[in-house]
């Protein structure tokens, strides 16, 4: 399944082949929530307007593209052809919104046939792996954007279009979910979305001063831990090949290019030692600060080589 976060390419791609950096384009950005009723519009897409003058987007054109719609009362999916004016229709949209007027954005998710009097399901990233306190039958969920939600043991939980058992042990950083609440604002209902990412990357400062790192885990003797550096600025620094490597790439140099991120043979980028851009698929594309080589080991910003490699950054 394609990521849902990068439904909106299209709003954010490189342009005059030169992108902003990762950390700029991605960084601690959460969805943006709007809703309304479907008006005529003869463009592309689907007319919200909510009439709530205070809201920045009262008015927006939401394009759904491949992004899931759901049906507010069974969760399950709802053919958009069932969508019809003057219908209510809530959408998380990705925050590369364009300047036109009316502005308009790409779907990550939607959610339609909303009851008159039932409460609307929400949208979240889970932005850190939830534990659930020894003394306790709860636990609170962090998510990007900084927002929280708790989460009773006895949640009913499920995936997304898939028969797989899914738990809560799956609330792993990145993952994607729509959660329905009950009177007292406590998840009673969550869809799991298929896991949109290639894993998650933690960083920790260890107790020593060393800047550490791991992959799809938490920093205990069961994970692999690699080193990583700071740049003047405070930047955290990660070992390319650790890193790419440890998702199932291929690392190799090349005298020119540097060091050459591969995935089933298909380049994704090269980073050359110095330079203050990166060789990306989709052209030459700045980074937050330039790539480092030191004692063999490439490195380079955290939040932008895990953008490139699909990898959920948790910081």
């Amino acid at each position: 399944m394609k990521k849902l976060w990068k439904l909106a390419l299209a709003f954010t791609a490189c342009a005059a082949a030169l992108c902003l950096t990762a950390a700029a384009a991605e960084a601690d950005t959460a969805p943006i929530k709007v809703w309304g009723t479907v008006s005529p519009w003869d463009g592309e897409g689907i007319f919200l307007k909510n009439g709530d003058e205070a809201d920045n987007f009262s008015e927006v054109v939401v394009h759904l593209g491949d992004a899931p719609v759901v049906d507010a009362e069974t969760g399950l999916p709802l053919d958009v052809e069932d969508i019809q004016e003057d219908d209510t229709l809530y959408a998380w949209i990705n925050p590369a919104v364009t300047l036109s007027l009316p502005p308009q954005g790409s779907a990550i998710v939607a959610v339609g046939n909303v009851p008159a009097d039932g409460a609307v399901p929400e949208y979240y990233e889970i932005a850190m792996k939830p534990v659930m306190p020894m003394d306790s039958s709860e636990m609170e969920v962090q998510t990007v954007g900084g927002k929280t939600f708790t989460v009773p043991a006895d949640v009913e939980i499920g995936p997304w279009l898939t028969r797989q058992i899914v738990t809560l042990e799956d609330l792993i950083p990145g993952t994607q979910v729509l959660v329905w609440k009950d009177a007292e604002g406590k998840a009673e209902k969550i869809i799991v979305f298929a896991y949109a990412y290639e894993g998650y990357l933690n960083l920790l400062a260890a107790s020593h001063g060393e800047l550490l790192a791991c992959i799809n885990g938490e920093f205990d003797d069961e994970t692999p831990q690699f080193s990583c550096k700071k740049a003047e600025n405070g930047t955290a620094l990660v070992p390319v090949r650790a890193v790419a490597e440890a998702i199932g790439c291929e690392v190799r140099w090349d005298k020119e290019l540097g060091a050459v991120v591969s995935r089933n043979g298909d380049v994704v980028l090269s980073a050359k030692p110095g330079a203050e851009v990166i060789q990306t698929s989709e052209g030459e594309c700045g980074i937050s600060v330039p790539c480092v080589l030191e004692n063999g080991v490439t490195y380079l910003p955290a939040a932008d080589l895990a953008y490139w490699l699909n990898v959920f950054f948790v910081g």
